[in-house]
């Protein structure tokens, strides 16, 4: 078993954090379906299919994680992003969209969970999961400038056209593949290799129940992450069709989207500042923000549209940061991935609910 290297570790997990949200095609996918003639109800029911496909798959891929291994986890998670990268730029009609917005759930569902279990366990190994937050805030600082620098180069995606924006995912994702295959495996999942599949999955379902079964407190966690976490996605992703009816012209769309995805980097920073107002308190106060945020999309003035969509942005990562933290030194290490996997269900439930009915509110 080779020495883990931790920086080279959290380092490899930063460049792939970056790389998986990157991709154009990914951050402006609702605007390329309305350019390509989809109505904003059918961008809602394909976010539907998306979290659909994430509420029966995130719980089996967070087991996959911690029965497989956390690493190749993430690799299946590349595939599945490459898969809907060719599917949504190579068949058309609204049947593929969905069947492409299902692998990349799968991609999601692979990630989910995995990452931050592989991340927070190679620091235990080195006795230094005190550095969690510190990973957890950068990681979160890092998907949103990736993100948000993708979604500036939204009008590039339209220029492109979809199936140039796809091929130039798939790319990434090759590239990101190359990159996780230097990551080294857990000792927690190293240590499993010589039971049978069996044991392993057995073990990894009477644990997480069990864990889940006798902590209410969890549960309560899981769901008010999961519903700031849903209005953010939601406002974030109907305002790229919203803000152009505003009569802002073209070329602003891209920076006005990017100037929302930053509040997110200001969450994630003051989340290493906020040390001893207690969860509960914190998460009313980001559902405060977030709902001030849905009600500024109704005003039509798009520098309001904008602050609404920064407030949320800060709200969604301020609070998740702080629940990813407190999960992760709950949970045993055996089964962290699939317990995290449970945060991200949740997360799909409530967007079930969330994303048709958004769909129908934002078309008014």
């Amino acid at each position: 078993m080779s020495k883990l290297n931790i920086r080279k570790q959290l380092g490899l997990l930063y460049i792939s954090n970056f790389m998986f949200n990157i991709s154009i095609a990914g951050a402006a996918w609702v605007l390329l379906l309305v350019s390509d003639g989809y109505s904003l109800i059918q961008v809602g029911l394909a976010e539907t299919v998306f979290h659909a496909v994430s509420l029966c798959a995130e719980i089996p891929s967070g087991m996959f994680a911690d029965v497989m291994g956390r690493k190749k986890s993430l690799i299946v998670s590349c595939v599945m992003s490459m898969l809907s990268a060719v599917v949504r730029g190579f068949i058309p009609g609204f049947a593929a969209v969905c069947v492409s917005v299902g692998f990349s759930a799968l991609s999601y569902n692979f990630i989910s969970g995995s990452d931050s279990a592989l991340a927070y366990d190679s620091l235990l190994e080195e006795g230094q999961e005190s550095k969690y937050d510190k990973y957890i805030s950068t990681q979160t600082a890092i998907y949103r400038i990736s993100n948000g620098i993708a979604t500036l180069l939204a009008g590039v995606a339209v220029i492109m056209g979809n199936r140039n924006a796809q091929i130039l995912s798939i790319a990434i994702s090759a590239a990101n593949m190359f990159f996780l295959l230097s990551l080294r495996e857990n000792k927690v999942i190293q240590k499993k290799s010589g039971d049978s599949l069996s044991k392993r999955i057995k073990d990894v379902i009477s644990g997480s129940f069990g864990f889940l079964k006798g902590n209410k407190k969890v549960a309560g966690l899981i769901f008010r992450n999961a519903l700031v976490g849903g209005i953010d996605v939601l406002l974030l992703f109907f305002l790229q069709a919203k803000l152009p009816m505003t009569g802002i012209p073209d070329w602003a769309l891209g920076p006005l989207l990017f100037i929302m995805s930053m509040g997110g980097i200001v969450g994630a920073l003051a989340a290493r500042k906020v040390k001893k107002t207690t969860l509960g308190k914190l998460f009313i106060f980001c559902l405060s923000l977030a709902l001030i945020g849905l009600v500024s999309e109704f005003t039509g003035i798009w520098y309001l549209m904008t602050l609404g969509g920064f407030l949320t942005a800060f709200a969604d990562d301020l609070i998740q940061i702080k629940s990813d933290i407190a999960l992760n030194q709950m949970v045993p290490p055996e089964q962290r991935a699939t317990l995290i996997s449970v945060s991200s269900f949740c997360f799909s439930v409530l967007m079930i609910v969330m994303s048709p009915l958004a769909g129908w509110i934002f078309s008014l």
